[in-house]
């Protein structure tokens, strides 16, 4: 308990840094209703800001976007993970969320080699020959610098800024706080579950940081793809690698965003489109795990036609149930089967369940929209903002797999089209799903699952007579317990509390007063303005008392 008060305390300063600025870009309102600004009265008389002053008219998201980049690394990553929540924002909110940008300056030359030595636990010079000091890459979490191994190896050094993690994790802390406010303050929220939003950013988040676990990705792809063709993965050092520095093969092919399509013909980058697209997809629906951020700055490609991919510290994954709903949306699509999209998307919703009716009209007008349509005129990212309208506008949020999933998809339609402005993505996925789908039944697959079903089954009826005897002797001892989730029941549990504590004082109180009552009759003691002492310090306990349960009394009715 003391250890969370401390932790607490240290962050009010940036707690109230935050609700500064929230309330500089005329966000009061929403910090009213969290209740946020009551503990810091002197933000009450906060003036506008002068950006604000000279720009009335900025829309709601707007406010927001400025604010978040003003508030730092962690708040632009989490409104970069919210434009990606196109089940819950309109295009309004999204568009500004992914035009949040990093404003951080490079780690100073003159740190670099000391920043590395530390990460190393080892002198600079015992692992490489040379360390260019200028970055070839800088972003809000790290910066990669290229350098020359002793062995003449030429690599690429991420580093991880110095002091970071505090940072973080001080910011998370307070925003676990006010998705907690969120919830509980404002109800129309609930539906979208905030607390559990922001518990899958700090995840995110934290595997986002941690570049021993980029390099375990980097690892894991490297070899689902060692044999392929025209697919390269970097070699990784894990020897000079860990939690804050990853050493990788340098690339020296052209960046995707730095490419020159001019130079090249439209057979060549329409090939080149269709090897990513297929790439990407194999990942998601063979594989179940895929680069989750693969736009035109994480793609190097080769004039031979190499892909070779960076960045795997956003890495999404897939069971195999999610793979076969995916695979089996993809072909109701193709096949316009209302029935199945619309059990589908049933199943992915998260918290109440959806009114199968309006549910079912939406699917059936979406799919009427692209009734005269062929596959290859239908855009994937048509496909997947009209499925998350959908889900939006029936109250339903997805899980975030598959957010992370429906992002990846849109970025790579956007890749494939700057190759190929006449690549249709949607028709790419067709080959693919239809080989699937003949897997998924086929004599092989149908035999595994008999028998893992089987399995599963023997084991259930080798445990039942157990699971029996064990229910019996509960139900004889009475020991059988009936769990009820009521709706904040925690928030009556401390109203019942606070309740409590006060009649407690308030009856502690009584009894101080009619105790120093009678011992003002009893001459005992000394005195002390004329009165026995026991008698007035029994008066002046009553009447603190009193002065706390009024205000108590009148905190509990303002709020």
């Amino acid at each position: 308990m003391l250890k969370q008060t401390v932790i607490a305390m240290r962050d009010l300063p940036r707690m109230k840094e935050i609700i500064s600025i929230l309330m500089r870009y005329g966000l009061d309102e929403f910090l009213y209703r969290l209740k946020l600004i009551q503990p810091f009265p002197s933000l009450k008389r906060h003036k506008p800001d002068q950006h604000r002053l000279q720009n009335p008219y900025l829309s709601l998201p707007q406010r927001f976007r400025i604010a978040f980049e003003e508030l730092g690394p962690t708040f632009i990553k989490f409104g970069q993970i919210l434009s990606t929540r196109v089940d819950i924002f309109n295009p309004e909110w999204i568009d500004e969320f992914q035009r949040l940008q990093n404003n951080v300056r490079p780690i100073a030359q003159s740190d670099i080699t000391a920043l590395i030595a530390a990460y190393l636990e080892r002198p600079v010079n015992e692992v490489f020959k040379h360390i260019e000091p200028t970055p070839i890459g800088s972003a809000s979490i790290a910066q990669v610098h290229k350098a020359i191994l002793l062995d003449g190896s030429v690599v690429a050094v991420k580093i991880k800024r110095p002091n970071i993690e505090k940072t973080i994790q001080a910011d998370l802390r307070i925003m676990k706080h006010l998705a907690y406010l969120l919830e509980n303050e404002i109800p129309e929220s609930r539906r979208y579950h905030p607390i559990e939003m922001v518990h899958y950013f700090a995840r995110s988040l934290a595997r986002e940081t941690d570049l021993s676990m980029e390099l375990r990705n980097m690892e894991r792809f490297s070899r689902a793809y060692e044999a392929h063709p025209y697919v390269h993965i970097p070699q990784v050092y894990p020897e000079f690698s860990n939690r804050k520095i990853l050493v990788q093969e340098y690339i020296g092919d052209t960046l995707l965003k730095n490419i020159n399509l001019s130079q090249y013909n439209q057979e060549w980058l329409s090939q080149r489109a269709k090897d990513i697209a297929q790439l990407i997809l194999d990942m998601i629906l063979k594989h179940g795990y895929f680069h989750a951020d693969p736009h035109p700055g994480n793609i190097f490609l080769s004039d031979e036609g190499c892909i070779t991919l960076i960045d795997f510290g956003l890495a999404g994954f897939l069971g195999g149930n999610r793979r076969t709903e995916i695979i089996t949306l993809i072909n109701a699509i193709i096949d316009r089967d209302q029935f199945t999209i619309q059990h589908v998307l049933s199943d992915w919703a998260q918290g109440d369940l959806p009114d199968e009716n309006r549910l079912g009209n939406d699917v059936m007008e979406m799919l009427m929209n692209y009734e005269f349509t062929s596959l290859k005129d239908i855009s994937l990212s048509y496909i997947v903002n009209d499925i998350t309208s959908i889900i939006r506008e029936n109250n339903l949020t997805l899980p975030g797999d598959l957010v992370m999933l429906f992002r990846t998809l849109i970025t790579l339609e956007g890749v494939v089209n700057q190759l190929d402005g006449d690549f249709q993505l949607m028709e790419s996925t067709r080959p693919l799903v239809e080989d699937l789908v003949l897997t998924h039944f086929s004599f092989d697959q149908a035999k595994k699952k008999v028998k893992t079903h089987s399995y599963t089954f023997l084991q259930l009826l080798d445990d039942l007579p157990h699971t029996l005897i064990r229910m019996n002797k509960r139900l004889k001892s009475g020991q059988i317990k009936v769990n009820l989730d009521m709706a904040r029941l925690d928030d009556f549990g401390h109203q019942l509390d606070r309740s409590t504590n006060r009649l407690t004082v308030a009856i502690v109180t009584a009894s101080l007063i009619i105790g120093s009552s009678i011992a003002l009759h009893v001459d005992v003691g000394p005195n002390i303005f004329g009165m026995p002492l026991l008698g007035f310090f029994g008066y002046t306990i009553a009447f603190l008392n009193s002065i706390w349960i009024l205000w108590s009394l009148w905190r509990a009715g303002k709020h």
